[in-house]
């Protein structure tokens, strides 16, 4: 029997929830990157096993399921994987080029404040500029706040592989993906990182909810309506969001954590990021589902102008991305110089905020006339 995605329906306009959810995240990594600001206990990590890292990944993986799946269809796998690469290049001079600049940035702010380089993880590329940049071109070496777009690199050059294995047979692909992901938890599988350790956020693990999304991009048939339709599938993400809900308020509210049995509490912690612990990623796919049954792409609110910011935000992902890293060590900067008051904080984030939705408004001004039917990939 032979296994391939179904020719859907062309499609007549953007799907903005991508676009929406994707700006969200954004924004949320953005205020998380801000250790000093009391505006990062309200965002997901705070209320759930998942954050804002799942929504941007798996976006990235959605949004390429259906740009590079019509390619395929349209014009054949050897142009879609064409437009792959160059994206993915396009991707890796983006990580490097901001990796310049919050060199730049950070040894500037160091001459104030000497931690900086540390707290950047940025103090090797001084002592030893040649070796890390050369492990930097390699993917191996990441500063803080840069890990997540490292693992978007290596997923995006991955997708050369990925996109056909989906277009022919998906259910062999996610199943293999699925293997690798168990594989790689059971013999603690990882790539090393420079000059120790291992990269944070594991591709051989974030792959899965990669695949996943891709593979719900590049296909729009009845199965994904009696996904999204299940009655039985809502109810049991309604009750693993609630049961998330509590332990992770439990982990700070010690009230709360007094009705967890310590059984339970002992069991499931620590609830792993960086190789993406089977828990958030229930987390992450039981919010999904709840967010594409219940918000269908065709409302009228997803076009409101009190959104727009938003949505032009995760139109422009990649570049708003990179913004927001530099943006968020400026901000930790101005309040490690004392001015670490809740209106301080409050200013330098409402700050951030306001210039990657300025930066996004500008980019979509420019590109509006060629304003492009399918989400970018990232």
């Amino acid at each position: 029997m032979k296994w391939s995605v179904a020719t859907p329906p062309p499609l007549i306009e953007r799907d903005l929830r991508i676009d929406l959810f994707r700006g969200l995240s954004l924004w949320w990594i953005f205020i998380d990157h801000i250790p000093e600001s009391y505006l990062n206990h309200f965002t997901p990590k705070n209320f759930g096993f998942s954050d804002a890292a799942e929504i941007l990944v798996f976006l990235s993986g959605l949004a390429s399921g259906i740009v590079y799946g019509d390619i395929a269809r349209r014009s054949g796998l050897a142009v879609a994987c064409l437009r792959i690469f160059r994206r993915s290049f396009e991707i890796y001079a983006a990580y490097v080029v901001t990796l310049v600049f919050l060199l730049g940035e950070v040894s500037y702010l160091a001459a104030y404040q000497t931690s900086m380089l540390d707290h950047a993880n940025l103090a090797i590329m001084l002592e030893k500029p040649a070796d890390t940049l050369f492990q930097a071109l390699l993917l191996r070496y990441s500063p803080v706040n840069l890990d997540p777009l490292l693992l978007m690199v290596t997923l995006h050059f991955a997708l050369l592989a990925i996109l056909p294995a989906v277009m022919r047979a998906w259910p062999l692909a996610l199943t293999g993906s699925i293997a690798l992901y168990l594989l790689s938890h059971k013999f603690d599988w990882y790539m090393d990182a420079y000059p120790t350790g291992q990269i944070y956020f594991n591709p051989l693990n974030w792959q899965l909810l990669f695949v996943i999304g891709i593979c719900w991009g590049a296909s729009r048939g009845r199965w994904q309506s009696a996904i999204l339709r299940s009655e039985t599938l809502a109810a049991s993400s309604v009750v693993y969001l609630v049961f998330s809900l509590l332990i992770t308020l439990g982990w700070q509210v010690h009230s709360i954590e007094a009705y967890v049995p310590g059984w339970l509490s002992r069991l499931i912690y620590p609830v792993d990021k960086s190789n993406l612990d089977i828990l958030r990623l229930m987390h992450f796919m039981a919010l999904a589902l709840l967010c594409w049954r219940f918000l269908p792409s065709n409302l009228d609110i997803l076009r409101a102008r009190a959104l727009r910011p938003l949505v032009q935000c995760g139109e422009y992902a990649l570049v708003i991305y990179c913004v927001g890293v530099l943006l968020s060590f400026a901000g930790h900067a101005v309040l490690n110089l004392g001015w670490n008051s809740l209106v301080s904080q409050t200013l330098v984030t409402l700050a951030g905020l306001v210039i990657m939705s300025a930066i996004a408004t500008l980019l979509a001004a420019m590109n509006r006339a060629a304003l492009p039917v399918h989400p970018r990939p990232l």
